[in-house]
């Protein structure tokens, strides 16, 4: 394997920054991030699912999505 493309390299975190960034740009949070935060700074909490987490993202971006009581227009 390249050696820039081994687990642990400068690249490869770099990369995986950039990825992360161009998510949060577009509004994909990063379950992996979150729960590691949960971990370090919330350990008596317990961490939504993946599942959760996605709704609450997703109601966090577009409040109301889903719910459907009057005309969107």
């Amino acid at each position: 394997m390249l050696k820039f493309l081994q687990a642990g390299s400068t690249f490869r975190s770099h990369a995986h920054k950039v990825v992360q960034t161009c998510r949060l740009m577009v509004g994909v949070h990063d379950y992996e991030n979150y729960l590691a935060h949960m971990q370090a700074h919330h350990p008596e909490v317990p961490a939504k699912t993946r599942k959760e987490f996605y709704q609450y993202c997703l109601e966090a971006r577009f409040p109301g999505a889903g719910k459907i009581s009057k005309c969107p227009c």
